[in-house]
């Protein structure tokens, strides 16, 4: 049940459209990320030394042989997201990787 749950969860998200997540006015919101110097990608948060990406994926699709009888198609959904945290400290940079994914792709 909890994998069906996060299967049509996934499928929600990806069916929405992108271009209503980036509508935002970032001059309203106040302090914004500023980007780190030598590593692209990478945002700084306001107050802080760290330096952060977030990334992530959806993939979804049809599998058409999923019946024994070959007439019968599923869906395939399957999706990631990862997080890399970067820290300068007296010994040298530290890095924190985190990657959560669901599916078979």
């Amino acid at each position: 049940m909890m994998n069906r749950s996060i299967l049509v969860l996934v499928a929600c998200c990806a069916g929405a459209t992108g271009a209503s997540a980036l509508d935002l006015d970032l001059a309203k919101i106040g302090p914004t990320m500023e980007a780190c110097p030598g590593k692209a990608g990478f945002v700084r948060m306001p107050g802080s030394h760290n330096c952060t990406r977030l990334t992530g994926r959806v993939a979804a699709g049809v599998d058409a042989r999923a019946g024994a009888g070959g007439a019968a198609a599923a869906p395939v959904v399957a999706g990631r997201i990862a997080v890399d945290n970067r820290a300068q400290t007296d010994l040298g940079e530290v890095r924190t990787y985190v990657r959560v994914g669901n599916g078979r792709r």
